[in-house]
C-alpha cells in the first residue's frame, strides 16, 4: 500500500467530494502521470467512472487498483458496483462482493450486495443467507428485509411476503420522517431547551413535534397535555398523542387519539398517517387501513410515502394493478425512494414480469448505495490505515 497520497490526488479527492467529476478526473490522471502504481489514484478513478456511468472504465481502473493492493476495499466496492449496474457479469460480481466482505467483514453494504447478486445469478438460498448475515449486522437494515421479502415471495407467495415487506417499511426512518414532514418540520434537527419553550400553541406544537423526532416522550407528553389542557379538541395535539403511542406499541391507544383528532378535523394528515399505520398492523383492518390511506394520498398527494403507504395496503388485498399504480406516482415523486421500487419489484413478480422486477430491484440498489456515501466511508478508512 502507498504510504503517503501525492498532492495532485489530494487535489483529486478535493474535486471528487465537491462533485466537480470532469476536473476531478483530470487531476487523477495528472497523479497517474507521476505514479501510476498508486493504488489510490486508480480506485478514486474506479469511483468517478462508476459515477460518469463509465463502467468499462470502472472496471479497468478498480481491478488495476486491486492488482496493486488487494486489500483496496473502495476498490472492490466501485468495482462490484460497476459490475452489477453493467449487467450480466453476475459471477464476477458474487466473487467481488465476496471479497469485499472478506476485507471488511463488518460492512453491510457488502453482504446486501452480495445477496442481490447470488439472486441475479439463480442462486436464491445463498442470496438468502446473504441478507440474513447483513441482518445479523444490522438488525434495522431495511434493504436487507425488502430483499428478503421479495425471496419470500418467489418462494410463498404475497401472503407470505407483505409483512416482511411492512417490517421494512418501518424499519426506513423515511416512514417516520413522513409524519414529521406532515406535521410542517423542518428536515434539520433543531437543538433547543424544553423548558424554555414559548407559552404560544404553535411553539409548543412544534417542539412537541421536534421531542418526539428525538423519542424524548416524556418531554414531548408534557407539551401535548398543555395543550390538551388547553383545548381539549385540539386535533393537531391529539395527532401528536397518536403517534407518541404508536411509537410505543400501544396501538388502542393510538388509534383513539387519532379518531378523536379525524372528529374534529376529518382529513388531518397526521391523523390519518397513524391510523392507517394502526390498521395496517392488523390483518384483519386491511381494508379499513386502505380506506385510511386513500384519504391520505389524497391529503397529502405531495409525498411520495403516502403513495407507498397506499400501495402496500392495496397489496394485502391484493388489488394488484391499483398497487402498481400508486408504486408509479411515488416513483414519479420520487425515483429513488427505494421503498417503491422494491414493491414495484413485488408487482411484477406477482404479474410473472421477472427482468422487469430485476430492473426494479437494481434501480433501488444504485439510489440506495448512492444515498449512503459507503465508498467515501471506506476510502477514508483505507487512507486512515496508509497514513498510520
Amino acid at each position: 500500500m502507498t504510504g503517503r497520497r501525492s498532492s495532485q490526488l489530494r487535489v483529486a479527492e478535493e474535486l471528487a467530494r465537491r462533485g466537480r467529476l470532469s476536473a476531478a478526473v483530470a487531476a487523477c490522471y495528472e497523479a497517474l502521470a507521476i505514479d501510476d502504481r498508486d493504488p489510490f489514484v486508480h480506485a478514486l478513478l474506479g469511483h468517478l467512472m462508476l459515477e460518469g456511468d463509465f463502467y468499462d472504465e470502472a472496471i479497468e481502473a478498480s481491478t488495476r487498483s486491486i492488482e496493486l493492493d488487494p486489500g483496496c476495499s473502495p476498490a472492490y466496492l466501485a468495482l462490484g458496483l460497476a459490475y452489477d449496474r453493467r449487467g450480466g457479469m453476475w459471477d464476477q460480481s458474487v466473487l467481488v462482493w465476496h471479497e469485499l466482505a472478506e476485507v471488511v467483514p463488518d460492512l453491510v453494504t457488502a453482504h446486501v450486495q452480495l445477496g442481490e447478486a447470488f439472486a441475479a445469478a439463480g442462486f436464491e438460498q445463498e442470496a438468502v443467507d446473504s441478507w440474513r448475515r447483513a441482518l445479523e449486522l444490522d438488525p434495522k437494515h431495511s434493504r436487507a428485509q425488502y430483499n428478503l421479502a421479495i425471496a419470500a415471495l418467489k418462494r410463498e407467495g404475497m401472503s407470505t411476503a407483505l409483512p416482511t415487506i411492512r417490517k421494512a417499511g418501518e424499519l426506513d426512518p423515511s416512514q417516520d420522517e413522513l409524519f414529521f414532514a406532515l406535521l410542517g418540520l423542518p428536515a434539520a434537527r433543531i437543538e433547543f431547551d424544553a423548558a424554555q419553550v414559548k407559552p404560544e400553541r404553535g411553539a409548543r406544537l412544534a417542539a412537541a413535534g421536534m421531542l418526539l423526532r428525538r423519542e424524548d416522550f416524556f418531554a414531548a407528553s408534557d407539551l401535548v397535555g398543555l395543550l390538551l389542557g388547553e383545548n381539549p379538541a385540539d386535533a393537531d395535539a391529539l395527532a401528536l398523542a397518536a403517534y407518541a403511542y404508536l411509537k410505543q406499541e400501544a396501538a388502542n391507544e393510538a388509534m383513539a387519539c387519532a379518531l378523536r383528532a379525524l372528529t374534529y378535523s376529518a382529513d388531518l394528515p397526521m391523523a390519518l398517517y397513524t391510523l392507517g399505520v394502526v390498521y395496517s398492523r392488523f390483518p384483519g383492518l386491511a381494508r379499513h387501513a386502505a380506506r385510511v390511506f386513500i384519504a391520505l394520498a389524497k391529503a397529502a398527494p405531495q409525498h411520495s410515502l403516502t403513495h407507498v403507504l397506499l400501495a402496500e395496503s392495496l397489496l394485502g388485498l391484493q388489488r394488484y394493478g391499483q398497487a402498481k399504480q400508486a408504486y408509479r406516482a411515488a416513483v414519479r415523486l420520487d425515483p429513488a425512494c427505494v421503498r417503491a421500487r422494491f414493491g414495484l419489484a413485488a408487482v411484477r413478480l406477482t404479474e410473472g414480469a421477472y427482468a422487469e422486477a430485476q430492473w426494479e430491484i437494481r434501480r433501488a440498489a444504485y439510489y440506495d448505495t448512492r444515498r449512503q456515501g459507503t465508498f467515501w466511508s471506506l476510502y477514508d478508512a483505507y487512507a486512515g490505515e496508509a497514513d498510520a
